[in-house]
């Protein structure tokens, strides 16, 4: 009766053993996916910010660079809104403009004198819209809207020059 009786606990705490080794499992397994969502969601809002972040510091610089008189106008260009920063590099005057074109931010370099074509620019980011506006002759706001992602606005005071607003 004994050797029965022993043989009856063994098997009881066998599968116990097996039981709590089944439900660390998933539990361990329950967690990462729980972790792995969370990281992901939080990498995704980074990236979101950073794009938008490194979108209006380049802006931000090309108007500290180009902030002299006339350097700078903000203007609608075939419909399209658009900052654009005048140089003269060894006589040659140049034109870089900045511009909303396909879901995306362009960029384009080109001589002053040659008419705007927003398809031989620079695709720099995906974004829903840009839009640029004279505030004053020395205040330039910048929004941007990145794909899913929030508004954001930056102001820039003028330091050198005044903008003009392009008709």
């Amino acid at each position: 009766m004994q050797r029965k009786w022993a043989l009856r606990s063994h098997r009881i705490s066998s599968v116990f053993v097996f039981v709590l080794i089944g439900l660390f499992a998933v539990a361990s397994l329950t967690l990462s996916l729980i972790g792995l969502r969370v990281y992901r969601s939080v990498t995704d809002a980074a990236g979101e910010n950073s794009d938008a972040q490194m979108l209006l510091s380049y802006l931000s610089n090309k108007v500290r660079a180009h902030d002299t008189v006339g350097g700078i106008t903000v203007a609608q260009l075939e419909g399209i809104p658009a900052m654009r920063f005048f140089e003269t590099v060894e006589g040659d005057s140049y034109v870089t403009t900045v511009y909303a074109y396909q879901g995306a931010v362009w960029e384009s370099l080109a001589q002053a004198n040659e008419p705007f074509e927003p398809e031989n620019g620079e695709r720099l980011i995906a974004a829903e819209s840009l839009a640029f506006s004279l505030l004053s002759p020395s205040l330039i706001e910048t929004a941007v809207t990145l794909p899913g992602g929030e508004p954001r606005t930056m102001r820039v005071a003028l330091r050198a020059g005044t903008a003009k607003e392009a008709r």
